[in-house]
């Protein structure tokens, strides 16, 4: 049983019974206000470093690695998910936006929570097939096709799903936009955090997917002028899929 009509207090858990929703709330009720979201605009910069001092294989091994943990970790929150679409319950909404104000309705955003963490999960099974095989995980040849092609899915995917509940949110209360970007993050409920990092954040990683996957359409293109090029890019897709 996911959980009943009982009272939630504020970590999720009913307030006359424990539920497995109120046991994963109460682990993300001390995750969320320490998550570090200002590292997350950071990262794609940080990756273009190390590509442009010709470490494209650790961008590469970094990303596949890193994108099949970080996003199966969302694991934590499927149950409340399944909780929130499914069966009209307070599910994810109870831990994930501590700092959302009192009087805005957080409904849509709670949904969009859930798919989050569906496409999240998705994206980490993906990954992780790829992170178990030593051959995969980074191949011989073709590193920047490679890394283009998995940048471009994880930061676009993981960009947007991250982005959806505020968006859901500045869509419903517009007037509110500037109220909510200088409020604590809805997140993190933290002053130093404050809604514009938890906003922007999604769009610097969207901004870096789109650029990726033109960087490979690039390599693509550059393969259909050489034979050389074609062979090389060509043998790079294969071990990303």
């Amino acid at each position: 049983m996911l959980n009943d009509t009982a009272a939630f207090n504020s970590t999720g858990v009913a307030e006359d019974q424990v539920t497995l929703v109120g046991l994963f709330n109460q682990l993300l009720a001390l995750l969320f206000p320490i998550w570090p979201w200002e590292p997350f605009i950071v990262m794609p910069f940080a990756l273009e470093i190390l590509r442009a001092k010709r470490k494209t294989g650790l961008s590469v091994g970094f990303v596949t690695i890193f994108a099949a943990v970080f996003c199966l970790a969302h694991g934590v929150g499927f149950v409340q998910a399944i909780d929130t679409v499914f069966y009209g319950g307070s599910g994810i909404c109870a831990c994930a936006l501590p700092g959302a104000p009192d009087d805005i309705d957080t409904k849509a955003m709670c949904n969009m929570m859930a798919i989050h963490i569906f496409l999240m999960l998705l994206m980490g099974v993906f990954f992780a097939r790829i992170a178990l095989s030593p051959s995969r995980r980074v191949p011989v040849g073709g590193l920047e096709a490679v890394y283009c092609s998995r940048a471009a899915l994880f930061f676009v995917v993981g960009g947007v799903s991250q982005g959806i509940p505020y968006w859901a949110v500045t869509f419903q209360y517009p007037e509110r936009f500037e109220e909510f970007m200088r409020a604590d993050g809805f997140y993190s409920a933290r002053g130093v955090t404050p809604g514009a990092v938890e906003f922007v954040s999604p769009l610097v990683w969207i901004v870096y997917g789109l650029y990726s996957y033109g960087e490979l359409m690039s390599l693509v293109d550059s393969a259909g002028n050489t034979a050389n090029d074609k062979a090389s890019v060509g043998g790079a897709l294969p071990p990303m899929v």
